[in-house]
């Protein structure tokens, strides 16, 4: 009994040493875009929650400077699509290998691939820890943007049309 007891033990101790370390993955660093609208202060970036750099390009233009250590896929440019036209998207094109920047154009036709609005997708990795680097576009700026002047007083003089051939037909009315 004594002798199974222990070449048991043998057995899994000449197994765990020849099995060598599992070594744990590191998490994913979370690289998210967020558009609020067409203006200077209308994009904003974080990457692992603090805030990126975001230069101001022009209407639907920016581009955000990440941290050195980032690396992103050579070539990589995405296209998130936007959430009120389907033709319309997001265009993300990252910078070149050494280049630690990307550009982000709203509101164009690309000929990229689609991913849905707020979808996550890798771009990289980053040389500090090895880990990837996932990103996610979210268009808000559709929620944010108010409508055009022309459209709602042109809503505003047919009501108040309505409004005035309304009364006019009640007064016409016999008592």
């Amino acid at each position: 009994m004594k002798t199974k007891i222990i070449l048991g033990l043998a057995i899994a101790i000449t197994a765990a040493l020849l099995t060598g370390p599992v070594l744990a993955q590191p998490a994913p660093h979370q690289l998210v875009v967020t558009e609020n609208s067409s203006t200077s202060t209308g994009l904003t970036a974080t990457y692992d929650g603090s805030a990126l750099a975001v230069t101001f390009i022009g209407p639907d233009q920016w581009t955000v400077t990440v941290p050195s250590t980032v690396f992103f896929i050579p070539g990589g440019a995405f296209k998130w699509v936007e959430p009120e036209n389907s033709g319309l998207g997001n265009s993300v094109v990252l910078g070149s290998p050494g280049i630690p920047r990307f550009s982000v154009t709203s509101d164009i036709t690309t000929n990229f691939p689609p991913v849905a609005d707020e979808s996550t997708v890798n771009i990289g990795t980053d040389s500090s820890n090895g880990a990837p680097i996932s990103m996610t576009f979210d268009d808000d700026a559709a929620t944010a943007e108010v409508p055009d002047t022309g459209s709602t007083f042109g809503l505003l003089f047919l009501a108040l049309i309505a409004l005035l051939g309304a009364s006019r037909f009640r007064s016409l009315q016999p008592a």
